[in-house]
Order: structure tokens, then sequence, then C-alpha cells
């Protein structure tokens, strides 16, 4: 089971607060209003866990020591945003399989339970998306197909059963992705998306090789690194962020730690369990 350490260890207001999106370009984008007659929440598609979704410990039914870090880490999140009223968050890693779109799918899910809160999950990665195939909807539409039709976005949302959440998958892949998230269309699809949801997390690249991070860093409030344990250089990890503009990072997750408090938490519930069952 992985370990999820969150260390938000900074507050927007020692960091300071950035605009999501570039103030010269969308000058006018703080009075955009979801347009009515483009969005219908009973248009969006439906889905369903996937079967092999053991490792989606944030789901309903599951319990353990996983899924009470992540709803540890969705009350600290809380608990930010009611300070600092953050909504986008990136989340990435300074290398490849580091786990984020595990960590990514799991806080989406474990956000969007039990509450009025609209969440939206954003696959952000064009060059390698994941999130499709890692909440079963393999092949699913996304952005490159929206960009390349008329249709509105909401043919391109899926609503996982019984939840709050909402997924926008990458779609095909593209050689050239910064094309698509850089041109003013993308850039106006999510201010009004970001208008809609009250949460909007985004999947998005390692820091290193890609420049996408960049991009995506400054739409948002602020980053989620994931670490793994044993395996992320150090020097990665460092110039990566230094290759960010003024980057906002809320904390990090720890990643594939060996966990020395399972022991415990294991011990602690079934010996709660069992006082339960002599009373």
């Amino acid at each position: 089971m992985s370990r999820v350490f969150d260390a938000l260890c900074r507050s927007r207001e020692e960091q300071g607060l950035r605009s999501p999106v570039d103030a010269e370009t969308f000058a006018e984008a703080a009075a955009l209003q979801p347009p009515s007659n483009e969005f219908e929440w009973q248009e969006t598609n439906t889905f369903f866990p996937p079967q092999d979704a053991e490792r989606l410990v944030a789901l309903p039914g599951q319990n353990g020591l996983g899924a009470e870090k992540f709803r540890l880490l969705r009350a600290r999140l809380r608990h930010l945003q009611e300070r600092s009223h953050i909504k986008r968050v990136v989340i990435t890693s300074a290398v490849p399989e580091e786990g984020k779109t595990l960590v990514a799918s799991n806080l989406a899910i474990s956000l969007a339970r039990n509450t009025s809160q609209r969440v939206l999950l954003i696959d952000g990665d064009l060059h390698k998306p994941a999130v499709a195939r890692r909440l079963g909807l393999q092949d699913a539409p996304g952005i490159s197909e929206w960009f390349s039709e008329e249709a509105p976005v909401n043919r391109f949302l899926y609503n996982l059963q019984g939840t709050q959440l909402w997924v926008l998958c990458a779609g095909v892949t593209r050689e050239q992705p910064l094309t698509v998230l850089q041109s003013p269309r993308f850039l106006e699809l999510f201010h009004t998306l970001s208008a809609l949801f009250d949460w909007v997390l985004i999947d998005v690249p390692p820091m290193s090789p890609l420049a996408d991070v960049n991009f995506w860093a400054r739409q948002a409030d602020g980053l989620l690194l994931v670490v793994r344990q044993g395996r992320t250089p150090r020097s990665h990890l460092q110039k990566g962020l230094e290759a960010l503009d003024n980057p906002c990072v809320l904390g990090f997750v720890l990643n594939g730690a060996r966990v020395i408090e399972s022991d415990y938490y294991n011990h602690y519930y079934s010996s709660a369990r069992q006082s339960r069952s002599s009373d």
C-alpha cells in the first residue's frame, strides 16, 4: 500500500498568488460566464469504477491506511481552500513512474465523496495519457477530440457513478500538445471549467524532460509533487523546480514508502474490532 505523506508546509499567502491565466491575453476572462446553452450536466457521460480497482483505495467501500492517508490529504487541501481559495491544483513528479496518476485519481475520488463540491480531474498529459486507463475509460475521447470538433465539452466529460467527480481525458496522443494547450480556445475552455467546478485537479507530465508542466503551473493555484522513496533523484527534482516560472508548491506526496506505521494501524483497528465484538 502506498504511503501518502502530505507536506503542506507553506500557505499561498506566504508564497503569493498568481493569476490562473495570462492577464494580458485574458483581461476579460474574469467576466466570462459558462454558456448555459453549451453545457448541460445531464448530457455528461456516466462510468463505473474498473473491475481491477484495488489500487484506487479512495473508492467507496475501501478501507485501510492508504484510504486514510488520502482522507487526511483531502482534509488539509479543503482547509487550505478555505484559507486561500485554491481550486486548480497540478499534480506532477520529477521523473516518470513516480505514481502521480495514481495519486491524482485517488485524491480526486476522495475530494468528490460525501460532498456537494464538484470535482474535475483533467488528464493534462497529451504525450502519454494515463488517467483514462487508470479509471477504466480506455479509448474515451477527450481534449484532443474536443479540439478537433465543434461539439460542446460536456460530451467529453465522464461522471463517476455515485460521486461528484467528473473526468476530462486527454484523448488521442499528439506530437505537439502545446499547440492545443496554449491555444486561446483551450485556455477559454479551462477558465470556463474552472468556473463550473469547485476543484480542478490536473495530472500533467513529469517536470523532466518536458516543458508542459511550466504551462500548467501558470494556469494553476499550486502544485503537489509526487516523489517515490528511494527512486526520485534529488538533482532532477531541483532542476525541475528551477525550470518553472515562480512555482507555487503546496506540498509533497511520498509514494511507495515502507510504511512503518501500517503495522500499528492494522493492530489498532484489529483491536478495536475485537473490542466491539466482545462488548
